[in-house]
């Protein structure tokens, strides 16, 4: 998703050092271009594979002077790959939208053939700009070419076509690439990242050294990849992850643990392990007194959000955030979700539409509490992860 209303921080912790490794996401890239060198796709033979096999159909059609066509599933929210029954789309076909879109399939496929045998990566802002008299619209590419991944049943990294990567580290990490080369922390220019990089509160946090990482909005699948391998290879490190106090926020922490609803043939990038480390409503009314008062059961933190001497942190939602807690809360049930953190979300969720409110993590860095906050929240997570 391109779409960018929400800001997020992830953050793991202890300090983690990464050497050289042999089994790197496939996606991973060494620069922010709109062609990049691959490092690693252990599945090039069978995407060619599969891409030859599809290009081989239509030329032996059109040697028959046969009408073509292709096989293609598009996405939709609670649909799986193994429950797709594709659709056949045809060349001329039956109106002018049927051929631009076969034209359109045809050209996605012909290049990422061509960049997984040159062993090079596209990015989908590269194939708009070089073929716009083809793709009216950069949303046209995006789509089509997760629905190309979904009918595969592979994933949009499997294609060597990517989002331009927007994903930002900071702190004590180095990651070994295959070819020798490395990739050091860099500081973001988003307000909050900025503000905890210039602090090095990833080397002077209470509870100790970490890393910070920031998808800067809804996560591309390289920032995803990223914190699933060290997930999946670190297990013994907490992740844990910040988040606005509103509907977008919500759905951005759901699709670093689930993945997303719209690419449900990639959940294997998952961080089911990430710990929502807030903003909930506990840290809103917390210690509050004020005419609004709000009682929990949590007394404890002397930092929580309403508490300073600042501007009000929270805002009304608008119509569009009240439809979209809506709508998340109508698809949060799954059988292979924990229970309680589904519990818990439907109830941040509901609390949201019955008050009206959200709040920024922004704030928290306006009101010069950030830094104590973030501390507290961090240290009551893994003081209950002991227990």
């Amino acid at each position: 998703m391109d779409e960018e209303p929400a800001f997020t921080q992830a953050i793991a912790i202890p300090e983690l050092t990464q050497r050289r490794q042999t089994n790197l996401p496939s996606s991973a890239t060494i620069n922010d271009g709109d062609t990049n060198t691959i490092i690693h796709n252990t599945n090039v033979g069978a995407v060619v594979a599969r891409i030859e096999g599809i290009l081989e159909q239509i030329i032996d059609a059109l040697a028959a002077g046969q009408e073509l066509s292709i096989a293609f599933s598009a996405r939709k929210p609670s649909r799986r790959a193994s429950d797709a029954t594709p659709e056949q789309v045809h060349f001329p076909g039956r109106n002018k939208q049927e051929a631009t879109k076969f034209a359109r399939i045809l050209l996605i496929l012909q290049l990422s053939h061509d960049a997984l045998v040159s062993g090079t990566v596209l990015t989908k802002r590269h194939i708009f700009y070089q073929h716009q008299d083809l793709f009216e619209k950069q949303r046209e590419v995006d789509e089509l070419v997760d629905d190309i991944a979904f009918t595969l049943g592979i994933s949009r990294g499997d294609l060597n076509i990517v989002a331009a990567s927007k994903g930002v580290i900071a702190g004590p990490l180095t990651i070994g690439l295959h070819d020798g080369s490395t990739l050091n922390p860099c500081l973001g220019d988003l307000a909050v990242f900025r503000s905890l990089c210039s602090s090095q509160f990833w080397r002077v946090s209470l509870s100790g050294p970490g890393v910070l990482v920031t998808a800067k909005g809804y996560p591309d699948l390289t920032t995803r990849s990223f914190l699933n391998f060290i997930s999946t290879r670190y297990p013994q490190l907490p992740i844990l992850g910040l988040f606005d106090y509103d509907p977008d926020g919500i759905k951005i922490l759901r699709c670093y643990r689930y993945g997303s609803d719209r690419l449900s043939h990639e959940a294997d990038l998952s961080t089911e392990t990430l710990q929502w480390l807030g903003i909930k409503s506990t840290h809103l009314f917390r210690d509050y007194t004020g005419d609004s008062t709000i009682n929990t059961p949590s007394q404890s933190s002397q930092s929580s959000i309403i508490s300073t001497l600042c501007r009000n942190p929270v805002s009304y939602m608008s119509a569009r955030e009240r439809t979209a807690a809506i709508s998340t809360l109508k698809k949060i049930d799954h059988p292979f979700y924990n229970e309680i953190e589904v519990s818990e979300t439907k109830h941040e969720l509901q609390l949201m539409l019955i008050l009206g409110i959200k709040a920024e993590i922004e704030w928290l860095d306006e009101s010069g509490d950030l830094f104590s906050w973030l501390d507290e929240r961090i240290g009551e997570a893994l003081i209950s992860d002991m227990i």
